[in-house]
């Protein structure tokens, strides 16, 4: 199991989904958690900004008037006030003897003296990063806008003080971004370390879960390979749900199946050599007995020889049945079709056998009206070869006193030929193999044909796209098969 290819490839497909889903989570919360908690924390600094010019209206007061304010909105948010003219002077800004309450990384900005990076920006730099804006401010513009100095990123909100319709000042709110980076960054290690718990922790029951459609698979797996060294007997386990269970089912079919057509296999071979044997060893004898000089008289002679003509001719006859059936099956002998008028074939036929079985053993009926053509599309010969083979198969079966009748009729748009005899039926086991090669419902029946017949009989009507079957009359038996028209 450990070494199961397909094991591994169902386990890590949950496991890759987990991880690619951790990772693609983290890259956009990485992409957009900075901006979005800027746009959020530009929302909170605006109103702010706005409410404090709002104070700040009219003729604009000292610094020493607004101690309280200012102690206040410097801690508010985090973020630090500044206050200027309409020539960017100064007016308020943050206590310089009160740091910012923002944790202390010991980081120093370059370039800066030494200044650390928790301390607030003094209002010449504050003004250096709004200056750009300026302009917009005075003319009645609230700006919200992120700058970087010396390398930190500040989030800056500002908004104008109104004095008689016009701008007097300018309130600006800086609030650093260090510290959103920070907290960003430590999310991004929480849902890092989240993304590799969810991978372990999904490690068992995905190995659970891969277990339970590998074993099957294995089994039937086994299954196949048993087949493939010829044991159809084993079979698959078909109680598995879904589609497992179907596999199972078809896999049990399939060697049901070749089971079947393996012992076919070998009845073949197995009565292909009786066939064989019987006539080879009647000349055999024969010829044995003629050299051995046991036949003394001309008349045991010409018996003798008369018995090796026949078997000669038995002998030719199934070799000759075997490889029509052969060149049937490979498809390599030609089907042509043409149009042409049943009634003629039916009294070829008629005209032989109505000769051969009437009288008091066997009467023979043709039960079709010779009075209208009866046009078909196939292959004449063909036709008239699967009669003789259906008739040839009645005569061997029918008792005397018996009746054999020979139809035509139109049905589902086709013409169905049929050929009825009265006589034993055959049970429901065998009818399924009456077109099998060598096939005898008479197990002890070893004489009267080759027992390839009825399988040349259906190898011609697949050759011309047509069908055969045998129904059991409950009197006999009756064969029926197609022709186009």
């Amino acid at each position: 199991m450990k070494n199961s290819v397909l094991l591994r490839r169902i386990i890590a497909l949950p496991l890759a989904a987990v991880l690619l889903s951790g990772i693609l989570t983290a890259v956009f919360y990485i992409l957009i958690s900075q901006w979005a908690y800027a746009e959020i924390r530009a929302n909170e600094l605006v109103p702010v900004a706005r409410a404090a010019a709002g104070m700040l209206e009219g003729e604009i007061p000292g610094e020493t008037d607004l101690p309280d304010m200012l102690d206040r909105e410097n801690k508010l948010f985090g973020a630090s006030l500044y206050v200027y003219d309409i020539n960017g002077e100064a007016l308020i800004k943050p206590p310089e003897d009160k740091p910012k309450e923002i944790k202390d990384t010991g980081r120093v900005l370059d370039g800066d003296n030494g200044r650390k990076d928790h301390m607030d920006l003094t209002p010449e730099e504050t003004f250096l990063l709004i200056s750009e804006d300026w302009p917009d401010i005075l003319s009645g513009a609230e700006i919200t806008e992120t700058r970087a100095y010396l390398g930190q990123p500040y989030l800056i909100a500002g908004v104008p003080i109104q004095s008689s319709g016009a701008a007097s000042g300018v309130v600006i709110l800086v609030c650093p971004l260090r510290e959103i980076n920070d907290t960003m960054r430590e999310l991004n290690i929480v849902l890092l370390i989240s993304t590799i718990a969810a991978f372990i922790i999904m490690l068992v029951p995905a190995w659970i879960a891969a277990r339970r459609l590998v074993i099957p698979i294995r089994r039937m797996r086994e299954v196949a390979l048993a087949m493939a060294l010829g044991d159809f007997s084993i079979r698959a386990d078909e109680t598995e749900r879904g589609e497992i269970g179907e596999l199972g089912r078809a896999m049990n079919h399939f060697a049901a199946e070749s089971e079947r057509l393996e012992k076919t296999r070998r009845d073949y071979v197995a009565n292909v050599s009786h066939e064989l044997r019987t006539p080879i060893a009647s000349i055999r004898a024969i010829g044995e007995t003629l050299r051995d000089g046991m036949a003394k008289t001309e008349e045991k002679k010409t018996r003798f020889y008369n018995n090796i003509v026949r078997e000669s001719m038995r002998l030719s006859r199934l070799v000759d049945d075997l490889l029509e059936l052969s060149r049937l099956q490979s498809g390599t002998e030609g089907m042509q079709k043409i149009c042409f008028d049943l009634r003629d074939t039916l009294e070829n036929v008629t005209d032989f056998y109505a000769h051969l079985t009437n009288g008091p053993e066997v009467l023979f009926t043709l039960e079709v009206d010779m009075s209208e053509p009866i046009y078909v599309n196939s292959n004449p010969d063909r036709v008239e070869q699967t009669l003789v083979i259906l008739l040839d198969n009645a005569v061997k079966h029918t008792p005397g006193g018996g009746e054999i009748k020979l139809g035509a009729f139109m049905s589902d748009g086709k013409i169905k030929v049929s050929v009825e005899n009265t006589g034993e039926a055959v049970s429901s086991e065998d009818l399924p193999f009456l077109f099998e090669r060598f096939y005898k419902v008479d197990k002890s029946h070893s004489g009267g044909g080759t027992g390839l017949g009825l399988s040349i009989a259906r190898e011609i009507m697949k050759g011309l796209g047509e069908s055969i079957c045998a129904e059991d009359t409950g009197n006999g038996m009756k064969f029926i098969f197609t022709l186009g028209v």
